[in-house]
């Protein structure tokens, strides 16, 4: 769904980072807690019956912890090192004063890919040029035998991508596009917005794989934003507010039918998806709202991993 959220739909649950460190499972309906494990601190894929998630590093380490859970219980299967390169910075959950990481995993058929990039800036008290430093890495997990293989980072990043890297064709009648199209499932989908002037009037536009534009779909005045579903499915157009909430619309990005409208107080959210009319999405934390009656079910707080500390002055 977005970084440290993992959804199991056939479970009927999904799997977080808990503020308090570690991950929470979480029945998609009801918001209830159903396990809780301290072996590990971000989810990052799921196969089978197992989680793969980010553990916290040690000491003097120099790999990446990746944790195996049991998705019934949070049971720890088994913990895989990742091996880095002796100078490699290693990733961690939490960004920090001098670098800030991310981890990502993706399930493909010759087993588990995980890719990561490190970025790092020198810490001095005394003012200098700042000077950034990136590292990244990739490495193939086979689930039977946990066997690690290193990867150039490259070569990951291409197979995290996966079918997605097919060249985009030309689309027609991109004038005056502020969004970049993007590819939703098999077509491809942006919105275009009028005159500041006359309302921000938003239209969805979409193309075919071939690059044909389909029809457009008038979606009213007054935009702030969009996100397209977890699942590339829906379009959420966000519009301005009538007092302190916004009003939220859903389509079906195939079809262009409305499906789900709400008020709700976010004018942003980072990803979301549709489960049994009910609509789950994360701004500052994870929330489920009832789309028959603008019901808010269950809302739980995420884990911050963003620095918040003091920066070093840099010349």
């Amino acid at each position: 769904m977005s970084p440290g959220v993992v959804v199991d739909l056939a479970a009927e649950r999904l799997y977080m980072m808990s503020p308090k460190g570690g991950i929470d499972a979480i029945g998609l309906a009801s918001g209830n807690l159903l396990w809780t494990s301290k072996a590990a601190g971000k989810p990052l894929a799921m196969f089978d019956d197992q989680l793969a998630a980010q553990a916290e590093g040690v000491g003097g380490s120099n790999s990446l912890p990746i944790a195996l859970l049991d998705t019934k219980s949070g049971r720890v299967v088994s913990t895989i090192a990742v091996p880095m390169a002796a100078d490699a910075m290693r990733p961690s959950i939490d960004d920090g004063m001098a670098a800030a990481s991310s981890v990502q995993a993706r399930v493909v058929s010759d087993g588990l890919l995980v890719s990561w990039t490190v970025t790092g800036r020198p810490v001095s008290p005394i003012p200098k040029p700042e000077s950034v430093r990136n590292d990244s890495g990739a490495a193939l997990i086979n689930l039977q035998t946990h066997h690690v293989t290193a990867l150039a980072s490259d070569q990951g990043a291409a197979m995290l991508r996966g079918k997605t890297s097919a060249a985009m064709p030309t689309l027609s009648g991109t004038e005056g596009l502020y969004f970049q199209p993007e590819r939703a499932g098999r077509v491809f989908v942006s919105v275009k917005l009028g005159a500041a002037s006359a309302g921000q009037h938003a239209v969805m536009k979409r193309w075919s794989e071939t690059g044909e534009p389909l029809p457009d779909i008038e979606l009213g005045p007054g935009f702030v934003a969009y996100a397209i579903s977890a699942d590339q499915s829906l379009l959420l157009v966000i519009s301005g507010a009538a007092g302190p909430r916004y009003l939220w619309s859903i389509y079906t990005i195939a079809s262009g039918q409305r499906v789900g409208e709400d008020r709700l107080p976010d004018s942003s959210s980072q990803s979301f998806f549709v489960w049994h009319s009910i609509l789950i999405y994360r701004s500052s934390a994870l929330h489920a709202v009832d789309l028959k009656t603008g019901t808010e079910i269950w809302t739980r707080a995420l884990r911050d991993t963003s620095y918040h500390g003091p920066f070093l002055p840099h010349s």
